[in-house]
């Protein structure tokens, strides 16, 4: 599970909006994570059992141009839903230990759930909104954020998810066993500026629905 990358794609970098604070190299910087270090204190049973779950690869896949269709299916069902409710019930064999139990909590879940969501954004016409494009490709685009105000839907997606992120999420990845440096929290407070763009009268004005333009 790449949980930087999680992370990453809630907080692409969009420099020509945010007083050029450059939010994708921040959090290069300041926060790494171990994942070997943290396969490596698992049980031999308990990382084969994570390592080959049919919940790790169809609900914590790793989105891609090629694969979205049907990864975007797959993280949307009812049994990928039941596992986010519950994911220590689906690895019998770690459930016990706490370096797993500690990747697992609630709040990470959140974040894989928030991240999902951002990958598999689509517009009135079904196809991939700007934001999500941007990040599989890792083009970063400074204009994503106008893009993504020209369709409503869009727009009203990408809101749902930064209304939702809390600091606390951060806190507890921070603070994990296998993470090393720290968030500055004045900057993550970007996500703020995000929301205000997308709720404000030039993003309303750019709206395309699948019709025609909207005038707001």
């Amino acid at each position: 599970m790449k949980f930087i990358d999680l992370l990453l794609s809630l907080t692409i970098s969009t420099l020509s909006f945010a007083n050029s604070i450059n939010f994708l190299k921040l959090i290069k910087r300041d926060v790494t994570y171990d994942e070997e270090a943290f396969l490596n204190n698992l049980s031999e049973e308990c990382r084969t059992e994570y390592e080959n779950s049919e919940y790790n690869n169809k609900c914590m896949p790793d989105i891609t141009l090629v694969n979205y269709n049907n990864s975007c299916s797959d993280v949307d069902s009812e049994k990928c839903k039941t596992f986010f409710s519950d994911p220590l019930k689906c690895f019998p064999s770690c459930q016990n230990i706490p370096e797993f139990k500690e990747l697992f909590q609630p709040a990470i879940m959140k974040t894989y759930q928030q991240s999902n969501k951002v990958f598999c954004q689509t517009n009135e016409k079904g196809e991939l909104c700007p934001y999500s494009l941007s990040i599989m490709t890792k083009g970063g685009s400074i204009n994503v954020l106008l893009d993504q105000c020209k369709s409503k839907k869009c727009t009203e997606s990408l809101l749902e998810i930064f209304k939702d992120i809390s600091i606390d999420q951060f806190t507890v990845f921070e603070n994990s066993t296998y993470t090393t440096g720290n968030f500055n929290y004045n900057e993550l407070n970007i996500v703020n500026q995000y929301i205000s763009i997308l709720e404000s009268e030039k993003s309303q004005y750019l709206h395309v629905t699948s019709d025609a333009v909207t005038y707001h």
